[in-house]
């Protein structure tokens, strides 16, 4: 059975990791990576820039994502300068991300470094913050920096984890899928004209995480095509992504989004 991991304590071992990027489990759930109290002063926060900073767009997001920016580095590092004011702002009272992941990768890969990707010499963005109301759910896709981000110099990674945080579950729907399938160029054949690939690239084996609540980190290797079902419940599902970049013989990582 492909089922992923649960794990608590934010424990986890460096087998674990190999076996996702293996694709021997299709992911890790670390339980209560935030508590609710925190994810509430969070999101008490997020709303403050709904107004200015969500865009009306089939993905509301706060913060700049690379793939909306693949040929775009300029306007993408200002973004990602801009987007850093904000983040302190919403992690005012509660301890920013990335410094809880680099504290997860010490415990569990502690000959690794870990710092945020920079280009240019500027800092990429480290997350990005998703809000996906009723009716908006994300198709099946792969997230692969190597192939899609090849004007950055990150594409060089060995190695690519999705990480995302779930501030707010909605009560139904919303939930994420990963296919026992990894990308490869063949599969471009299958990708929609304007995101995701068609329901061809669905393997038979698949898994629907089970179990993600309110605080919850979620890792995959996103090179195995996934998404996330449609909304159904009134509250918005709102999460925290950011990726991996592993660099095995520098035995460092670089995180962005």
């Amino acid at each position: 059975m492909w089922a992923p991991i649960y794990a608590y304590n934010r424990k986890i071992k460096y087998s674990d990791f190999e076996q996702i990027l293996e694709g021997e489990i299709p992911g890790i759930v670390i339980k209560n990576f935030y508590s609710e109290n925190q994810c509430d002063e969070i999101l008490k926060k997020i709303k403050e820039y709904e107004i200015t900073c969500f865009e009306d767009s089939k993905l509301e997001h706060i913060g700049p994502f690379l793939m909306s920016y693949t040929t775009r580095k300029e306007k993408y590092l200002d973004k990602s300068k801009e987007f850093q004011k904000t983040t302190h702002l919403i992690f005012e009272k509660v301890e920013n991300p990335f410094n809880r992941i680099n504290k997860l990768i010490n415990l569990s890969l502690p000959s690794f470094s870990i710092s945020i990707a920079r280009e240019s010499e500027r800092d990429m963005s480290p997350f990005v913050i998703r809000v996906h109301r009723k009716g908006k759910s994300i198709p099946i896709h792969k997230d692969n920096v190597n192939y899609e981000g090849k004007e950055y110099s990150i594409a060089d990674i060995e190695y690519q984890l999705s990480c995302v945080i779930h501030l707010q579950e909605s009560e139904f729907g919303g939930d994420v899928i990963i296919y026992k399938n990894k990308w490869n160029r063949k599969h471009e054949k299958y990708r929609n004209i304007d995101f995701g690939y068609s329901s061809q690239v669905a393997s038979k084996e698949s898994c629907k995480i089970e179990g993600i609540e309110k605080g919850d980190l979620v890792i995959i290797n996103p090179n195995y095509f996934h998404q996330v079902t449609e909304i159904l419940g009134e509250i918005p599902r709102i999460t925290l992504g950011m990726f991996l970049g592993i660099y095995q013989k520098d035995q460092r990582i670089v995180v962005w989004a």
